[in-house]
């Protein structure tokens, strides 16, 4: 049996990585078809081989044309029994390639949050919902959403077909493993601590993710002058790049509180920088089922979340607390209200993230409910389900 993951990044790649080994594990040959960037070596561990593909993220680039015809050409050459396809522009390529190619191969496209939701401009929405109705109509035989409300939307806006549709519980995380808070010693928390500057009483606020507009760190920055009156030693720690950092960076200078703001850029300890922090904070426009408040949640770190997609579904009162999109006051009084919480309260709400992770979102769980989907949509797409 032969698999074809297709997106339109290697970071995309990387973050499924325990899903590729388990696939591997059951038996599949695994390949990658991505544009491949700094982390081909993550990615080329895993998998048996790595196609080097020029996909852009907007859709309308050229380069996209070359890469459709590419993947065209890989798939009918390998004839793959899978095309596993996500994101929009990679999801869409991927599917249309399979298509195109006439193998027969099952195509699984993976919605890590639809580019239309709530909170979008209605034009954009509009043409987002159209293009993932095409797709789901003609190009797929299983479409994967990570939450409720993709998932209902799907259905009510008819963008795939109900036996075609897969409610999942997206990539999962390693709470036991990887990311669990005894795996990290005293010695590194205080190392790190140390070189943010921090002393044993500050508190720290976290935010990890790429520096994209629709990421919205500016709210956090912006959440600072608030939050400093009431904690004035905390400190903010932003770990990503991208390219919304400068401006980000400018901000912090404008409303005077640089000093407090730690841009470290992209890191491979963010185990460790949860494990140090207070409070990890998420001010996130649109998501699928983020895997950043994930990792926070089983790290027991209390998480101050917008109130959007994905975030709601992980975050409520009882692990931290959910705020108002693009309202950096609301996000400071949360996190205020959370540091202001005794020692022992906070230790609860994160407790109980952790738990919710490794009862709900453990790894082995998703990885496993994703290969036994391919055998249920092949079935269906047969006749024989």
């Amino acid at each position: 049996m032969k698999l074809l993951y297709v997106s339109t990044l290697d970071h995309i790649i990387r973050a499924m990585l325990p899903h590729l080994q388990g696939a591997k594990d059951a038996g599949y040959r695994v390949e990658v078809a991505c544009r491949v960037t700094r982390f081909g070596d993550d990615v080329r561990a895993v998998a048996d081989a790595v196609h080097d593909v020029p996909m852009e993220r907007f859709p309308l680039h050229t380069n996209n044309l070359r890469a459709l015809k590419q993947v065209t050409e890989l798939i009918r050459r390998e004839r793959y029994d899978v095309v596993h396809s996500h994101n929009p522009s990679g999801g869409f390529i991927g599917r249309l390639a399979a298509t195109n190619a006439g193998t027969g191969a099952l195509r699984v496209y993976t919605a890590h949050g639809f580019h239309f939701h709530r909170h979008g401009h209605p034009a954009a929405n509009a043409v987002y919902e159209t293009i993932e109705r095409y797709a789901g109509h003609k190009l797929s035989d299983a479409v994967y959403t990570y939450n409720r409300e993709d998932y209902d939307a799907a259905l009510l806006k008819n963008i795939v077909p109900e036996p075609r549709l897969f409610a999942t519980r997206g990539i999962g995380i390693s709470a036991r493993d990887r990311f669990n808070p005894g795996a990290v010693a005293v010695e590194e928390r205080a190392a790190f601590r140390a070189e943010i500057g921090a002393d044993a009483d500050t508190p720290i606020l976290s935010v990890v993710g790429e520096m994209l507009p629709r990421k919205r760190q500016f709210d956090a920055i912006g959440a600072m002058p608030r939050l400093l009156t009431k904690h004035p030693k905390a400190l903010l720690v932003l770990v990503g790049d991208g390219k919304m950092l400068a401006r980000n960076e400018a901000l912090a200078r404008r409303l005077g509180v640089a000093a407090n703001c730690r841009f470290l850029g992209f890191r491979r300890d963010v185990r460790t920088i949860l494990a140090a922090s207070d409070l990890f904070v998420f001010p996130s426009q649109q998501e699928g089922l983020p895997c950043a408040i994930q990792e926070a949640l089983a790290m027991r770190v209390p998480v101050v979340a917008t109130d959007v997609r994905g975030n709601c579904e992980i975050v409520s009162d009882a692990t931290g607390r959910l705020v108002p999109l693009a309202n950096p006051d609301a996000l400071a009084d949360a996190a205020i209200e959370l540091l202001s919480l005794p020692k022992t309260a906070r230790d609860a709400l994160g407790a109980t993230g952790r738990d919710n992770m490794i009862t709900h979102y453990e790894r082995e769980k998703c990885v496993q409910e994703w290969l036994d989907n391919y055998k249920v949509a092949d079935a269906r797409r047969r006749g024989q389900a």
